[in-house]
This record gives structure tokens, C-alpha cells and sequence, in this order.
């Protein structure tokens, strides 16, 4: 397994981990969009935001992910993995993982979800900027559409040592929420996944996207 190198800038965990139990215990993160895996499209959209590692964190699903991830990495240099060995558990538990496996003088934070098949080019970049430009006290920039959190989030060192002592950023946000920015959206880029059957149905509905699963 690929090793996490030192670095400072931007690092970004994308999770990967669970089992899919709405979607037939099937690894969502591989349905196809365009015949691009959506995990892969995660990291390609991660690496032009300038990511300089990017950390998948595995768990029910890893031998089928890894079979998209390892030849992908001639393509993305700054793309590596780390296996939560009980992924069954508190889902903060997976971001921890994937937080331990970056450098650990990594300025600036991202954490996104395998299975989001709108975000598009530009998208994390307007995360960043809300970050960067985020007040003293902030420690944790938002996505937000119809009052719905979303991701990628952006954070840095206060949060980072919050969730690795054990803490989860839901909890967190609500203990917290004067150090909170929200980015307010006018799409549904950062707020849609997809859990469920129902859930494919309505992203062809209403977005005009389908997805596949793979051959």
C-alpha cells in the first residue's frame, strides 16, 4: 500500500468505506457517470482543485475499489488509501483514519464522499476560497443548499485534532457553532449523493445524470 509522504498545502480525504446496505450492499463510489467511476471522478476533481494528497479510505468494499484505485495511480501521483479496519462503526472513525494518513503539517483540509456524481470543476475550488478568506475565529467552512449541509468540507489544525482525539465534525459543528462558516450554494452539487435505488431514479429525474454500474 502506497505510504503518505510529507508536504504542506492542501490534503483531502475522500471516504469510501461503507457498505452500501440501501444500495444492495454494492459499492456505491463505482457506479459510473459518463464511464467514470465516481470515485475516480472524486479524485480527478480533488487533484485539479490542487490537492497535493488525496487519502481513500476503505473499508467493506476494498478489494473492489482497490481494483479502480491502484491503476489510477500512474494518473494522480498524490493518490493513496488507508483501510479502517472496522468501518461497521462511528463513520468519524473513517475521517480519522484518513486524517492520521496525511502529513501532518498539512496547512489546509478537504473531505468529501465517493459517491457524489454532481460536483463539478470549480466546485471544491469555491470551498477553498470560502476558507481562505473565512474569518479568525472560523475553523470549519460548510457547504450549504436548502438548509442541507453538503461536502467537501474545509477545515484545518483545531479540527483535525478534535477528530483524531475521537470527536466527530457533527458533533463538533454543534458545539461550536460561532467557528462555523457556511458557503451558501444555489445548487444541489454538494448536498446529492446517492444511497439508494430511489435515489438513481431521481438524480435521472431531476439532473438529467444517469448512472451505471460497471460491466
Amino acid at each position: 500500500m502506497p505510504e503518505s509522504a510529507g508536504g504542506t498545502g492542501i490534503g483531502a480525504v475522500v471516504l469510501a468505506a461503507g457498505a452500501g446496505r440501501r444500495m444492495g450492499h454494492r459499492p456505491k463510489s463505482l457506479l459510473e457517470r459518463d464511464g467514470e467511476p465516481l470515485l475516480l471522478r472524486q479524485v480527478r476533481l480533488l487533484a485539479q482543485a490542487g490537492c497535493a494528497r488525496i487519502v481513500v479510505v476503505l473499508g467493506h468494499h476494498r478489494q473492489a475499489l482497490l481494483r479502480v484505485l491502484e491503476p489510477a495511480q500512474a494518473r494522480y501521483p498524490s493518490l493513496t488509501w488507508v483501510t479502517n479496519p472496522k468501518p461497521e462503526e462511528d463513520p468519524a472513525t473513517s475521517l480519522a483514519y484518513g486524517l492520521r494518513a496525511l502529513p501532518p503539517d498539512t496547512v489546509t483540509l478537504l473531505v468529501a464522499l465517493g459517491d457524489q456524481p454532481l460536483l463539478q470543476e470549480g466546485d471544491a475550488q469555491a470551498v477553498l476560497h470560502a476558507w481562505r478568506t473565512r474569518q479568525d475565529k472560523v475553523h470549519l467552512v460548510v457547504p450549504v443548499h436548502g438548509g442541507e449541509p453538503g461536502h467537501p468540507l474545509a477545515f484545518g489544525a483545531v479540527l483535525r485534532a478534535a477528530v483524531q482525539g475521537g470527536a466527530s465534525v457533527r458533533a463538533w459543528r454543534r458545539a461550536h457553532p460561532d467557528q462555523v462558516a457556511q458557503l451558501a450554494a444555489e445548487h444541489a452539487r454538494y448536498t446529492t449523493d446517492v444511497d439508494t435505488p430511489e435515489a438513481l431514479e431521481r438524480l435521472a429525474h431531476e439532473h438529467g445524470v444517469r448512472l451505471a454500474w460497471p460491466a
